[in-house]
């Protein structure tokens, strides 16, 4: 099976403390260095995937990241960004225009506190507004004078929390921003702190409530104005699926240090694209995804909170000695923090 897409956590540094994050980035180090991700940039490059998505953590406290993007370009990869804005300025807009292909930025609420206590910092709802007016702008000149732009869009976690929000945001935000292209609502998948046990309590949908979100699709987009386009992603391709074991996506995701995930939502690594070709990683994935244990977890999923349950199990028997450490040193905490 060919890879059609990677998608690339290029740090653990991250601004803000989300309490939904497969990565538990911010709370951990950051791990990437220069070389080493210039060096998988160039990986990515020989591979040649169809896309490349740029995630994290916060991808812009990546060492060496435009460097990195640029080699991607250079390979014909259009490459896009994941991002929560936090950092955004006039200079930084600009150069993400001259960058990258895609700009996604992340919010979580229709409302500051809903997001804040999301995303685990105060202040970071206005970052978003912020970076969204700044983005937009840029895209906006930059279209009127007939030069190319990265296409901009926002990406909504959807969970208990914020479900009530999602009318509020897609009104609110295609309204205030004119040249935001897309915003798209996805339901919380179940990995790493998303996959606690009070998460899945607290904030994880129903099989019902992500229903209804699907079923909303419509009626959301219709409320949309100056062209956004809305859409509800069915997390639940993840595993449902004609075959036993994971689900042969056709998408890889890589770790700041270069290791291959044995499939997106575990914590199971094959090795570092550092050390070993990406094909060889890639074709033991494809082997992992069928071993016997991994076969009996996804068989046995038939609601979101099954899903949950599979991803801990898989995560204990496939996590490295450190994952499983950090995994039992978790906590959830739901409040954003002042700092």
């Amino acid at each position: 099976m060919r890879v059609e897409s990677i998608i690339w956590d290029m740090t653990y540094a991250c601004p803000l403390r989300c309490n939904h994050c497969y990565s538990e980035s911010g709370r951990r180090p950051a791990v990437s260095r220069r070389e080493d991700v210039l060096r998988i940039a160039e990986e990515i490059a020989r591979v040649k995937p169809r896309s490349v998505a740029l995630s994290g953590g916060e991808p812009l406290l990546a060492p060496g990241w435009e460097d990195a993007v640029q080699r991607l370009r250079e390979a014909g990869l259009p490459v896009g960004l994941y991002t929560s804005g936090w950092l955004m300025d006039e200079a930084l807009a600009r150069r993400l225009a001259d960058t990258f292909a895609r700009v996604c930025v992340s919010v979580d609420g229709g409302r500051a506190r809903t997001h804040d206590m999301i995303r685990g910092r105060v202040g970071s709802f206005e970052r978003a507004m912020t970076a969204l007016e700044l983005l937009a702008r840029e895209r906006r000149e930059r279209v009127a004078r007939g030069e190319p732009c990265y296409a901009l869009g926002v990406e909504m976690t959807v969970m208990r929390s914020n479900l009530a929000e999602t009318e509020l945001l897609v009104r609110e935000l295609s309204g205030r921003f004119p040249g935001l292209g897309a915003i798209q609502l996805g339901m919380v998948v179940p990995s790493g702190l998303a996959a606690e046990e009070d998460f899945e309590e607290r904030e994880l949908l129903t099989n019902e409530e992500g229903q209804a979100l699907l079923a909303d699709e419509a009626r959301l987009a219709a409320l949309a104005s100056n062209g956004v386009r809305v859409g509800v992603s069915d997390v639940r391709s993840f595993y449902v699926h004609g075959e036993p074991g994971a689900p042969r996506l056709p998408f890889a995701h890589l770790e700041p240090d270069g290791q291959l995930r044995a499939f997106e939502t575990c914590e199971a690594k094959v090795g570092s694209v550092l050390e070993e070709p990406f094909e060889v990683l890639w074709e033991r994935a494809l082997a992992w995804r069928g071993e016997p244990f991994v076969v009996e977890q996804y068989a046995s999923i038939r609601t979101m909170r099954d899903w949950a349950r599979a991803a801990r199990a898989l995560d204990q028997r496939y996590g490295s000695a450190e994952d499983v450490a950090r995994i039992a040193r978790r906590t959830w905490r739901p409040k954003a923090s002042g700092m």
